[in-house]
């Protein structure tokens, strides 16, 4: 049997699997894993040099497609280079497939080239992990490895969805043609439902217990949509949906950030439900978080898939009445109805700076576009304005780091045929640069930085101010000028310093193939933190 003979038989298995798409790293060790997955035209093979950038591209696309993604590495450090977006892809329940060369494990300790310990790297942020014998002695042998191969597959795919790490010891010759597959293993392997833990009781949430359904982030579902709807039409309920979220309703609360930050002590009070029932990934709103540890509730998590236990509460709940029933709501629509008019009449006269400057943006926005958020500043200026119900809102909070915003954003542009526009921050766009060094950059990708020369989210923040570090440590001013970044990758960049000109760049930004990828909004000489200090006394009167 062939010594790569295991390898061949991999492309039909990960293809009844419904991988699609593969970003390949370049290498000499995983040559054949390149060779297996570029010669079988089933799938859509993408060039990353910059392993750490790959790994978000993958996950753009993963999140964009809701489908599963094959990420190709060389070994060595390349492998540790994916941990970052292997980490995010874990708490967004995405499911990346890590194919990681590597020498034979008696090779290591032996001063060989590019060769660390790549056992279980990833660890507890991967499903799985499993690591196929440098080749197979017979078919039993080899039927044993696709066997392993195919159920670490559908634990990837069962919910929660996640990434699983299958690690590849290849022995030289690693350029010959590889044989053909002569086994297919058929899916015999089955996505399955875990058990819920803290599953809720529908009866124990009727009455007039006040709930508060509270969706963290999602790709949005139009029947969950309904069924929140209808529940609020038939107890005491109220569901807080963030934008990313992805679930606009008039009769949700996507701003509680803005409400609660603004709410007098009475008003909060009014607000304080009697249970939670929880969903989805992570929650923004800080000060939602607060006000929810600082009461007393009963904390219910729905399981991975909660459209079951919805239906169940909706029946036995019973069609409501509508709105004018439901006082809890009201209280929290009558907070959001004030605020809104409030919030925007300080934007609308508030000098030139971060937030009205992302209030501009996000009202010239194409509709139907897909808006992705960078973490800090851009995310959080975000939750304080009104929702659009005709974008869809994304960003990398499952670990909220600034580390690949670009490529994330890169990866969902590639595979899609909508409008993406991200928003990120100077810091996040220059340590994620690399996302720009890509062949096959989308088109259909528009980059918005925020340029208020540095870590301006930090002056947003109540304490760091004040430390004598502040300025250098956290700050961290930088030298970076982003029109030559732009132009160091063939890119095409324009700067906007005031609103003028920012609503004359973005007419320019959005026209049909203007040749332009990046919008530099210059805000380093603006008073961003006391115009959003101002904002938050403002609302609070």
């Amino acid at each position: 049997m062939d010594h790569n003979q295991h390898i061949a038989e991999l492309a039909p298995l990960l293809e009844g699997v419904g991988i699609k798409q593969l970003i390949l790293c370049p290498g000499s060790r995983n040559a054949p894993l390149i060779q297996l997955f570029t010669r079988n035209h089933s799938f859509s093979c993408h060039s990353i040099v910059d392993e750490r950038s790959a790994g978000y591209v993958a996950l753009g696309m993963a999140r964009q497609l809701y489908e599963p993604v094959g990420i190709v590495t060389t070994s060595g450090t390349a492998v540790l280079n994916l941990a970052p977006a292997v980490a995010e892809a874990r708490y967004q329940n995405l499911p990346l497939f890590i194919f990681t060369a590597d020498r034979s494990p008696e090779d290591i300790a032996q001063f060989n080239n590019q060769l660390i310990d790549q056992f279980e790297p990833f660890q507890r942020n991967v499903k799985g992990f499993y690591e196929l014998p440098p080749q197979a002695g017979d078919k039993k042998e080899l039927m044993e490895i696709l066997s392993q191969v195919e159920n670490l597959a559908y634990a990837a795919l069962a919910a929660p969805r996640g990434p699983v790490h299958f690690n590849v010891p290849l022995n030289e010759p690693l350029y010959e043609n590889l044989p053909d597959p002569f086994i297919y293993l058929a899916g015999s392997g089955s996505v399955s439902e875990p058990e819920g833990e803290n599953s809720p009781d529908s009866g124990s949430l009727s009455g007039n217990s006040k709930i508060l359904f509270l969706a963290g982030m999602g790709g949005g579902q139009e029947e969950m949509r309904t069924l929140l709807e209808e529940l609020t039409g038939s107890m005491q309920a109220v569901v807080v949906a963030e934008n990313i979220a992805n679930m606009p309703s008039d009769r949700f609360i996507a701003n509680p950030e803005l409400l609660i930050a603004a709410a007098d002590e009475q008003e909060q009070s009014d607000l304080v439900p009697d249970f939670v029932v929880s969903f989805g990934g992570q929650v923004v709103s800080k000060q939602l978080k607060l006000f929810l540890k600082s009461h007393e509730h009963r904390l219910l998590q729905l399981k991975a898939d909660p459209l079951p236990e919805l239906r169940n509460m909706v029946n036995t709940a019973g069609i409501g009445t509508g709105e004018s029933t439901n006082s809890y709501l009201q209280a929290w629509k009558n907070l959001e109805k004030r605020l809104i008019i409030k919030s925007l009449h300080f934007i609308e006269n508030a000098g030139f700076s971060n937030l009205t400057a992302v209030h501009r943006i996000f009202s010239s926005l194409p509709g139907d576009a897909v808006l992705h958020l960078g973490n800090s500043a851009s995310i959080r200026y975000s939750q304080l304005l009104p929702l659009r119900k005709d974008l869809m809102y994304y960003s990398n909070r499952g670990t909220s780091g600034i580390d690949g915003c670009v490529s994330t954003a890169v990866g969902a542009a590639m595979v899609s045929d909508r409008l993406h526009v991200l928003v990120v921050g100077d810091l996040s766009f220059v340590y994620d640069s690399n996302a720009l060094w890509n062949n096959k950059f989308p088109d259909n990708l528009k980059i918005i930085v925020l340029n208020d020369g540095g870590g301006g989210v930090f002056r947003l923040i109540e304490g760091p101010g004040r430390m004598d570090f502040f300025e250098e440590y956290s700050v961290t001013h930088h030298p970076v000028s982003l029109e030559l970044i732009a132009q160091a990758y063939g890119r095409r960049a324009q700067r906007a310093g005031d609103m003028n000109n920012l609503e004359e760049k973005l007419a320019n930004l959005f026209l049909p193939d203007p040749g332009i990828s990046i919008l530099e909004v210059d805000t380093s000489g603006s008073k961003n933190s006391s115009i959003f200090r101002d904002f938050l006394t403002h609302n609070r009167k």
